[in-house]
């Protein structure tokens, strides 16, 4: 399995010789939206032009329909037959985009040799979960490769324990940005969360994503580095670079 940071949650997956493109957020920087006021998002430029990151995409996997997860320009680049897979309640939302191939995935859902399901997750704390709405993660998977639990715009919370003590995952992807929407959150996790999904899964890998590209983080890579040397199993912990690959086998 190859993992590589595109930037922010997006990211590709190669697996079993199917090859994933994860919540694509394709404007360049500073043409999006802002979440806090303090400026527009996204922070920094992708790594690459966004019509390369589509050469060989198999399938795009869509969490939620969050303008940082599954943006407008991703909307407009990708090609109207390319599969999204995604949540049933947000199928008919984006076969109303235009797209031709909208698989709601449900309890799983094949693509290749790859099994694929959706996790639950919180998106913040109780007071913002109604501006917030639904998220998901996903359990990616294949014969003679290890499972990925992307656990996707989630903090710590039953549903994410849950989905560690039950599947033990070889490796767990965490957003890591704190994020705060009108004072309130965190939105995904923060130091202490991050802290907990180290310890929570001390068998796996734990990377950590969603940093360092929207104006309202409240933690960021520097911050990250600056405390994860102190934390127990610290040489677990993967911290990404925008445009970086990371590769992993059983």
């Amino acid at each position: 399995m190859q993992i590589r940071l595109i930037r922010s949650a997006t990211l590709t997956v190669e697996i079993a010789g199917t090859t994933l493109l994860v919540d694509p957020w394709l404007a360049a920087r500073g043409e999006g939206k802002s979440y806090s006021g303090r400026g527009p998002s996204p922070l920094v430029d992708l790594p690459l032009p966004a019509e390369n990151l589509l050469d060989g995409i198999d399938a795009v996997l869509v969490s939620h329909l969050h303008s940082d997860h599954f943006d407008d320009v991703a909307q407009e680049i990708l090609p109207r037959s390319m599969p999204i897979l995604c949540h049933g309640r947000d199928r008919e939302a984006i076969i109303a985009m235009g797209f031709d191939d909208v698989r709601a995935i449900g309890e799983g859902i094949m693509m290749g040799g790859v099994s694929i399901r959706t996790t639950d997750g919180r998106h913040g704390p109780p007071e913002v979960l109604e501006d917030m709405g639904d998220v998901s993660g996903f359990l990616i998977g294949a014969v003679s490769e290890p499972t990925l639990y992307w656990a996707g715009d989630t903090i710590i919370c039953a549903e994410v324990e849950n989905v560690l003590m039950a599947e033990r995952p070889e490796i767990v992807v965490v957003h890591g940005c704190g994020a705060l929407w009108k004072g309130k959150g965190p939105l995904v996790m923060d130091l202490p969360m991050i802290a907990r999904a180290l310890d929570l899964a001390h068998w796996a890998q734990v990377i950590v994503t969603h940093m360092d590209a929207v104006d309202h983080a409240t933690v960021s890579r520097a911050d990250l580095r600056a405390v994860a040397p102190s934390w127990p199993g610290s040489d677990r912990l993967l911290v990404p670079l925008d445009g970086e690959s990371l590769s992993f086998a059983l």
